[in-house]
């Protein structure tokens, strides 16, 4: 595993065919103790170029804690048929939930990375690519982020896709082209984390 800055990541994602920016902004609020308090924003955006909202597919995830270490493999680039593909995993939101779930996703976050000799903060590396043999890593790390509620983007080096999990407990899975927006449909209709179409209704 190798970590990455936010730009870093950015020009990673820029390099494997994906508009990825990312936007710094210092804000002060007063404090309590009378003094201001600077914070420094972070966003960004990511998408395809020619993206088409036909090959989104939208997910609630509220109701599949007991399948995420499936639904976390599942949107890894490999495949019984395919070896498992370079990927960027990009921590982009964190802190959000309460303090309990909190701590003990920061404590698990820091293990993993600590583990594989990353000793810098998440808000300085967030990014984490993982090479052909680190499936399992990046498995990982990933139901960590789905499971603590994180946003994280999943971005494959091929770029045939990537997919997003955010904070409001929902996933996203952006595809380049009809194959693959069949082939994840036809995925997660199987393993009964999306409704398939036949039986909604």
């Amino acid at each position: 595993m190798k970590t990455l800055t936010w730009e870093q990541a950015a020009e990673w994602s820029n390099g494997v065919g994906l508009s990825a920016t990312v936007e710094r902004s210092v804000q002060e609020y007063p404090a309590n103790n009378g003094q201001r308090e600077t914070v420094c924003r972070i966003a960004t955006y990511i998408y395809f170029p020619d993206e088409n909202p036909a090959l989104r597919i939208s997910l609630p995830l509220r109701n599949l804690s007991h399948q995420i270490a499936y639904l976390a493999n599942a949107l890894l680039p490999y495949s019984d048929s395919a070896e498992f593909q370079p990927c960027l995993i990009w921590m982009t939101d964190w802190g959000i939930g309460g303090d309990l779930s909190e701590r003990v996703a920061k404590s698990l976050t820091e293990s993993f990375r600590s583990f594989r000799g990353e000793s810098k903060p998440l808000i300085d590396t967030p990014g984490h690519l993982f090479d052909e043999t680190e499936v399992v890593d990046a498995q990982a790390l990933l139901s960590i982020a789905i499971m603590s509620g994180w946003d994280c983007y999943v971005i494959p080096k091929h770029a045939e896709y990537y997919a997003f999990t955010n904070h409001h407990d929902y996933l996203q899975v952006v595809s380049g082209s009809l194959a693959t927006h069949q082939r994840f449909t036809e995925l997660l209709e199987s393993s009964g984390m999306l409704p398939n179409a036949d039986s909604a209704g």
